[in-house]
């Protein structure tokens, strides 16, 4: 006999009104440690996050908001669970972000988030309206910067950062009035 699921109470549904338009909006990064220390964050069973307090940058959480073109056809995130038989799982978060022009604020910003050993959490708002907290429980880190300034005329002068992490569950979930405590 395997270890038993309890399906009382759990729904997959679809609804026609359902937004699925693919892409991201909005990606901000913190320090875990600074996270964790503060403890205003607290995750449900279910998974989802409540922010205490009046807001994570009013509190002195240092965030970062990552500015990027929303419609670059790059910027992306990712969940991916895999489960093996031998009852061991694992959760792979990536989330991929590019950004124009290859300036020496942006090489500086990314380098600074690049360190090695950083572990970060990052917030994120995809175009459908849903909005994920990413790396809370282990860090995330900048597994690549890949800067490349173009061949052509029509290629992009750009940054790509690939930050992934390793979970034992999937991104954590937040409700618009948590992520509003975010962004504040």
């Amino acid at each position: 006999m395997g270890c038993p699921v309890n399906f009382s109470g759990l729904s997959i549904s679809y609804a026609c009104g359902d937004i699925a338009s693919g892409g991201l909006k909005t990606i901000i990064l913190a320090d875990r440690a600074q996270l964790v220390e503060d403890g205003q964050i607290t995750v449900s069973a279910g998974g989802a996050v409540t922010i205490g307090g009046t807001g994570l940058a009013t509190s002195g959480i240092d965030l970062l908001t990552l500015g990027f073109n929303n419609k670059d056809g790059f910027s992306n995130f990712t969940d991916v669970k895999t489960v093996n038989a031998d009852g061991s799982a694992s959760v792979v978060p990536t989330i991929t972000v590019e950004f124009l022009r290859m300036d020496a604020t942006k090489r500086a910003a990314l380098e600074e988030v690049a360190t090695p050993g950083a572990e970060i959490v990052a917030f994120v708002e995809t175009a459908a309206g849903t909005w994920h907290m990413v790396g809370y429980d282990f860090g995330l880190y900048a597994g690549t910067v890949d800067g490349a300034s173009g061949a052509a005329r029509t290629d992009k002068n750009r940054y790509q950062l690939t930050l992934v992490g390793e979970e034992n569950v999937l991104a954590y979930t937040l409700d618009q009035a948590n992520w509003a405590k975010v962004t504040l």
